[in-house]
């Protein structure tokens, strides 16, 4: 099988004392993403993707070259995207005070996006380097993700807090795990790794099996990019052994009957019976399970909501803003309301485009809309290019980067993701990275083989 592994990139064996600002800033980005990779919302209360974000703000414009970023039309849909959001949050300060702040970090987020292509952009061999970090998430998120998924689920009640928020310093969620699962698999099978180690398979399917049978949305999203990977690439050794393993364990859990609870998992369990009922769940079918039809007539209620007072509403130009506990004012608490929890700390719809819909108007969801089908559609065209003139580096970067953004996709439609750093500085991440990679690809393709 032809693939474009990478090799580790000469510039990392140099005298840290040698490298920028840049370099280092991004090696500490990568490490705040593993952070929120393998501990979510326990890591998410340290702060450090809030500090990281100020910090980026103000690296970006001492860099040498970094206003090239503007010539990258990904980048430039950012300015309307961050005016309207602003516009729609600023007036609700006198308000809501830092409710709106919290709130408004789903499109505030994105600054991620811009300070990556900046740095990417200024320096084309950054990209090499970002793409071989990831590569070393790869194996440390599948070792470590197995113990940290273990002590959160059978040891959550003695979990220490953090003073500051209440919050267990370990906590995981199970669709978050999933999306990375799906990145790490289109990885491999995109060709940007060499020869992937069968432990390294086999923890992974182990890993999707268990978040499997706990979250719809996650294991849509790691079916949905891994089905991507293998359109184009169906030959691929991974995408064999992965089904292989797949169908021999479906089939033992079939043979055997028997039915494994998950700690704290939501009254899943791992069984043959389990799977029938969230392939059906996810797929519309109705399960005869309460928990997980509940759940879904719940957020189809909510977003039906939604659309009436923004598309046949009073907010179709605006919104309700950012600040306003969206779960209170849409339903209220209680059996028939949308706020499920008592201490009232749900604010969001369980899908990032009805919270965008919901907070600015019909105006904001269609510039985030073509933002994203921008991106989609000019990462693929990248693709189909790279493919044609079998340019086989160029063209795992640019698999791997489509079939991981559909997976975020995904997830961010089904859950609150986009919302938080665990989602939110990761998805831009991407975004910023997609960006300088298609701007590299037309002016300086040539530096991904830079080694």
């Amino acid at each position: 099988m032809t693939t474009a592994p990478l090799p580790r990139p000469m510039v990392l064996v140099e005298e840290e004392s040698s490298w920028s600002l840049a370099d280092k800033y991004l090696l500490w980005l990568s490490l705040i993403l593993l952070g929120y990779a393998v501990d979510g919302r326990g890591f998410a209360y340290l702060f450090m993707g809030e500090l990281a974000l100020v910090a980026g703000v103000i690296l970006v414009p001492n860099l040498p070259g970094w206003t090239k970023v503007f010539q990258s039309p990904q980048i430039l849909l950012l300015i309307p995207f961050w005016l309207w959001g602003m516009a729609r949050s600023v007036p609700y300060w006198s308000q809501y005070h830092f409710d709106v702040v919290r709130d408004a970090m789903l499109w505030g987020y994105s600054a991620f996006a811009f300070i990556v292509a900046a740095m990417l952009i200024s320096d084309p061999s950054r990209l090499f380097r970002v793409l071989w970090y990831y590569q070393r998430f790869t194996r440390w998120f599948l070792m470590l993700i197995p113990m940290i998924t273990l002590i959160y689920r059978a040891f959550w009640s003695a979990l220490p807090r953090w003073p500051w928020g209440g919050v267990p310093v370990v906590q995981e969620k199970e669709g978050d795990v999933l999306v990375h699962l799906a990145g790490i698999i289109s990885f491999w099978i995109a060709g940007l790794d060499d020869i992937i180690s069968p432990i390294w398979i086999a923890l992974l399917a182990i890993n999707v099996a268990v978040m499997g049978v706990i979250d719809r949305a996650g294991l849509l999203s790691f079916l949905a990019a891994s089905g991507i990977c293998a359109l184009c690439r169906p030959l691929h050794p991974i995408i064999w052994k992965m089904a292989g393993m797949a169908v021999v364990v479906v089939a033992a859990l079939f043979v055997t009957d028997i039915h494994i609870a998950v700690p704290g998992g939501k009254h899943r369990e791992i069984s043959f019976d389990q799977i029938v009922v969230n392939v059906q769940s996810m797929f519309g079918a109705d399960t005869g399970t309460d928990g997980l039809d509940s759940t879904k007539e719940w957020r189809i209620m909510w977003w039906r909501e939604i659309r009436h007072y923004t598309l046949h509403g009073p907010y179709f130009w605006t919104g309700k803003g950012f600040g306003i506990n969206l779960a209170d004012d849409d339903g209220g608490l209680g059996k028939n309301g949308f706020q499920v929890l008592n201490d009232h700390s749900l604010r969001a719809p369980h899908s990032a485009h009805m919270d965008f819909l919901a907070r600015e108007g019909v105006p904001g969801l269609a510039l985030w809309m073509i933002m994203q089908l921008f991106w989609g559609a000019s990462v693929f065209n990248a693709y189909i290019q790279s493919r044609m003139r079998n340019d086989l580096r160029w063209q795992a970067v640019f698999l791997f980067l489509l079939a991981s953004w559909v997976a975020f996709i995904i997830n961010m439609s089904f859950d609150v993701f986009l919302e938080g750093p665990m989602g939110g500085v990761w998805f831009w991440t991407y975004y910023g990275v997609g960006a300088a990679a298609l701007w590299i690809y037309r002016n300086n393709p040539e530096s991904l083989y830079a080694e």
